[in-house]
């Protein structure tokens, strides 16, 4: 049985539910999705039940405000990757070392997974990200540095970047 806690926070760019496992951080929604949309995402796994808190979502709860407020560039919450492919997590793990306020793209990614070719490959890992901002997706872009997709709306991934961008000169507390 796979439990997933619930906690959801207001921010910048809407309403973001954190849903964690007695292991870590398993699944982030970013921009507004009411809890019924949410509960309807998971209602057809016989092995999900879900519940609100957890030990890990007030965690990354007071990760992600502090990170709102421009005071977090690294999360350090443990995550709950099960069930998704070694390339997927190769690919996000290769994503999680782009440093906050910076951007990469696609063909740089792919040049550090597997070459190339690898490109649409990992086009498609990151479009099945579970926990963006811990895995920073929004921080790649296209080779002429067009947005290209994300796994939210286009507008949050452009919020992000500039929010990230006018944050160099926050210290960091």
């Amino acid at each position: 049985m796979l439990e997933i806690r619930f906690v959801s926070l207001t921010t910048g760019i809407g309403q973001v539910w954190l849903g964690s496992t007695p292991k870590g951080i398993f699944y982030i929604s970013l921009g507004d999705v009411d809890s019924g949309a949410l509960r309807g995402q998971f209602a057809g796994r016989r092995d999900v039940t879900i519940d609100e808190g957890g030990q890990f979502a007030g965690k990354m709860a007071r990760e992600v405000n502090r990170y709102f407020e421009g005071k977090l560039r690294t999360f350090t919450v443990p995550l709950d990757l099960r069930g998704w492919s070694p390339f997927a997590k190769k690919v996000w793990r290769a994503t999680s070392r782009i440093p906050f306020g910076q951007t990469r793209t696609y063909g740089w990614l792919a040049d550090r997974v597997g070459g190339p070719n690898f490109a649409r490959a990992v086009g498609g890992a990151l479009s099945s990200n579970p926990v963006p901002l811990i895995i920073p997706c929004h921080r790649v872009v296209g080779a002429n540095g067009e947005l290209g997709g994300f796994t939210g709306e286009l507008w949050i991934k452009r919020w992000l970047l500039d929010f990230e961008a006018g944050c160099q000169v926050l210290p960091l507390g």
